[in-house]
């Protein structure tokens, strides 16, 4: 199964400005195809994202919701490789995980490329690995 981490600002775009690139990448993991890892760190900024948008309940519901899905993790390791010390906790989770994948568009992470054994890449960009793979059509 494909073990993926996904940015903040993709939930964002999915649940508050109803992207739809990420929300197949979020279907297939409520279908059990692919892995989301979570951690309280990034918990934690989602519900601050959220609050600073001023979204609704219903909308926080989901969230909420659908973060059940995922599996949490909470990383043991301190990582300072990131241009954005802020970004940090995304490499420490996906490294903690064992992530394929960490789903971004922040340009200090997708600078990086890859962290360890995960490949930060674009939503968009990660589609075509999905339709390789059978996992979407």
């Amino acid at each position: 199964m494909i073990k993926i981490v996904v940015d903040t600002n993709q939930y964002l775009s999915v649940f508050v400005f109803r992207g739809q690139l990420v929300k197949k990448v979020f279907e297939l993991v409520i279908d059990k195809k692919i892995g989301l890892y979570i951690s309280p760190a990034l918990t934690d900024e989602i519900k601050e994202k959220l609050q600073e948008f001023k979204v609704g309940k219903q909308i926080e519901n989901d969230v909420t919701s659908f973060m059940k899905k995922g599996i949490t993790v909470e990383p043991t390791i301190h990582i300072e490789a990131c241009r954005d010390p802020k970004d940090n906790f995304l490499l420490e989770l996906a490294q903690t995980a064992h992530a394929d994948y960490l789903i971004t568009r922040d340009k200090d992470l997708l600078d990086m490329k890859r962290w360890k054994t995960t490949k930060i890449i674009k939503p968009e960009d990660f589609l075509p690995t999905l339709r390789k793979k059978k996992l979407l059509s």
